[in-house]
């Protein structure tokens, strides 16, 4: 269950004495020193204010849009208004939201009051007596930024996650799920389809709020039910760092803010109660930009990293990924007992089991257990025929005091923040018997299969903005433009079925011209997508296949479309970490318009000799109803 802030604070609700105005004349002492000081024009006050710079018109906006946070309704756009409204709120004793101003201004009245220099005796203190007890109930020490990977079977997820976990003072390092977790996320309504939420957060169309909840739920939210990997970096903040940050979280409670997928999202939103904590270094300046109008959390990580706020992360292992080291990890025989319980096809009396060690009988139960949790929330199994044989298994599991005898998963060799950077740009040549041209890619972000893997989720692909120019003869023109490009290939196994799928839409050429040096034809709209399975019979290989659709709009196409269906089908090879192959191939045949029978062939390498530069090199071939074309392009591309 999700705590909210507000409800936190609900619960603490006590009498609230408050002291009344002070001294007239001080008010407007304090309105001219801060003026002479500009403090409305300083940093640290557009970051306690959300104020960023408008994009086309001069001045600022603030990204908040709840009314109430602000104390006058100037306040959104003029930070010297706000500024000079928020100090004659401090001399108020009427309270905001059912609290005296100076509380429900926390970060903004601890602010002012230090470098104005308050006089108490002329603008008496407010009690918080609300912040003082949830204060006390939080009881708060360090802070960790938590990132969750995200999760091939789950578009809403391509990104990842940022949160915050904070522990308490008091709280010993095996307490680590009694802590609390911060996060910021957009308000939606669990009716709503994977597919929906991603297209309503690009546009904008949730409201996105603060919230504070137990770690636990958090865990079991990521790492149990939607089985994404945790990790969790110590975030290096002083204790009165922390304590800045908690005045402003408190202050936030309640505030709304338009939620956007790809730049107001969670990883943005906290970054600013870090530049509140951390005034100096400003890092929610370096998202977004002009050029690159996003904030993804894996960026977010890295920049955090280099201005030196993180340390060492701890790994905390998706469900499915402790499933699968333990599963690997028994025998022929006991794995398949796993398997038969959960189908309901073995008991508890089984000599597979009742045979083993204590400790291999309780590494059985205990797979079995969370074997048949994670069929009931991949609704595999209904939960009238999961719960009483996942109880049998647990009863069973507590008449045994030992440990299981299996070992941990192991942490990846690479931490989220140690893989290649979001954007690509790439030089090279594109050469067939028609002619040859320079290729131009820029790339927004973040992934392909080519591109190397660690730091990334094995088998996953996500592209977005992929750019291409050609420069030939007579000059420049655009090659292909993939607006968004998805692709998961979760493999199969005894215990694991997901579905491999792909999707990509944008601008392209038809035909021979698809990767042509010298294209004839024009570019038109294209969208395709199709589903299928992934099999892994080496750690670092898979292939996949798929039924493939595909709709593509070009003027030069017989009725001006093609709709076409068949196989595809490719092959994903992580030679090391520096060294990846791809190939992949498919036939498709027209079923409605004016397109032709095609047959498609790709195959490439990529070695990357620094995290920076890597060499990509591909032969193509593709054949349109008797007529074909190979050729081969060479790129340099640059990771930043």
């Amino acid at each position: 269950m999700r705590l909210n802030l507000a409800v936190a604070c609900a619960l603490l609700l006590a009498p609230l004495p408050a002291r009344a105005a002070g001294d007239a004349s001080y008010l407007q002492e304090l309105q001219a020193q801060a003026r002479e000081m500009r403090l409305a024009q300083m940093p640290q006050w557009h970051s306690l204010l959300h104020y960023r710079p408008r994009l086309l018109l001069p001045g600022v906006e603030s990204l908040v849009d709840s009314k109430n946070f602000f104390a006058t309704p100037e306040g959104r756009t003029d930070p010297q208004a706000e500024l000079d409204a928020t100090l004659r709120s401090f001399f108020s004793d009427m309270p905001r939201d059912g609290e005296p101003p100076q509380c429900r201004s926390k970060a903004r009245y601890e602010w002012l009051k230090t470098l104005l220099r308050f006089d108490s005796q002329r603008l008496p203190e407010q009690t918080c007596g609300r912040y003082e007890k949830w204060l006390a109930a939080i009881d708060p020490g360090s802070l960790h930024i938590v990132f969750a990977s995200s999760s091939l079977s789950s578009p809403a997820t391509m990104f990842g996650h940022t949160l915050m976990r904070l522990d308490g003072r008091s709280q010993g390092p095996d307490r680590k799920l009694l802590s609390h977790a911060i996060n910021y996320a957009a308000v939606y309504d669990e009716d709503d389809g994977n597919l929906f939420y991603a297209v309503r957060g690009i546009a904008g169309g949730y409201v996105g709020v603060f919230s504070m909840s137990p770690y636990y739920e958090k865990v079991n939210e990521y790492a149990r039910i939607e089985s994404r990997d945790l990790w969790e970096y110590p975030l290096k903040l002083e204790p009165d760092e922390v304590r800045r940050l908690l005045w402003h979280l408190w202050e936030m409670r309640e505030v709304e803010f338009d939620y956007y997928f790809f730049d107001e999202n969670c990883s943005y939103q906290l970054l600013s109660l870090i530049d509140v904590a951390r005034p100096d270094l400003l890092v929610m300046q370096s998202f977004p930009t002009p050029l690159f109008p996003h904030a993804i959390p894996l960026d977010t990580l890295r920049v955090l990293m280099r201005k030196g706020l993180l340390g060492v992360p701890e790994y905390r292992p998706a469900l499915a990924q402790r499933l699968k080291h333990s599963l690997s990890q028994l025998t022929e025989a006991q794995y398949g007992w796993v398997l038969a319980y959960a189908d309901g096809q073995a008991e508890l009396s089984d000599t597979r089991l009742s045979q083993a060690e204590p400790a291999r009988r309780a590494a059985l139960l205990d797979a079995a257990h969370d074997y048949l949790y994670y069929l009931f929330r991949d609704e595999a199994l209904e939960r009238e025929v999961s719960l009483p044989r996942a109880q049998q298994a647990l009863r069973a599991r507590s008449r045994l005091a030992g440990k299981s005898d299996l070992g941990e998963v192991p942490r990846p060799a690479a931490s989220p923040d140690q893989g290649h950077e979001s954007r690509r740009y790439s030089l090279g040549a594109r050469v067939d018997r028609r002619g040859n041209a320079l290729l131009l890619h820029s790339r927004d972000a973040l992934h392909d299969l080519m591109d190397p893997s660690p730091g990334y989720l094995g088998g996953g692909q996500l592209e977005f903005l992929n750019l291409g120019i050609l420069i030939g003869d007579d000059g420049a023109r655009l090659a292909d433009l993939k607006l968004v490009g998805v692709q998961s290939t979760a493999p199969w196994d005894r215990a694991f079925r997901p579905w491999s799928w792909f999707a990509s839409t944008g601008a392209r050429r038809y035909g021979l011209d698809l990767w042509a040096a010298t294209p004839q034809h024009s570019l038109g709209f294209y969208a395709e997508g199709g589903g299928g399975i992934t099999l892994a019979p080496l750690p670092r290989l898979q292939l996949f296949a798929y039924g493939k659709a595909q709709l593509d709009a070009n003027p030069d196409l017989r009725e001006n479309y093609s709709i076409a269906l068949g196989p595809s089908a490719g092959a994903a090879l992580q030679w090391a970490d520096h060294w990846t192959q791809l190939t992949e191939a498919q036939y498709l045949t027209p079923v409605a318009g004016g397109g032709a029978h095609q047959v498609l062939l790709r195959s490439g390498v990529q070695w990357q000799w620094t995290p920076r530069l890597g060499l990509r090199t591909s032969f193509n071939y593709s054949r349109n109803t008797g007529e074909s074309l190979a050729g081969g392009e060479v790129l340099l591309n640059y990771y930043f």
